[in-house]
């Protein structure tokens, strides 16, 4: 036996990629606190474009045409 094979009889084997990502993240119990308020603000930012959305295409859509567009009753 040669002394690298004896070496790498007690080296630690390298961890795996989920390993590393679990320790990175730790047991941040804060983050977690955080999720729902992050999710609150990205629906209320959604909600918020699809109604300016929807406003414009409502005040813009058959402007072209005569026959949509409100004129006063001038009998």
């Amino acid at each position: 036996m040669t002394m690298s094979e004896y070496e790498e009889r007690f080296r630690r084997p390298t961890p795996s990629l989920h390993q590393i990502f679990a320790a990175a993240r730790g047991t941040n119990r804060e983050r977690r606190g955080s999720l729902p308020l992050w999710l609150a603000a990205a629906l209320v930012g959604v909600m918020t474009m699809t109604c300016k959305v929807t406003s414009h295409h409502t005040v813009h859509s058959g402007t072209d045409d005569r026959s949509q567009v409100w004129e006063p009753d001038t009998r």
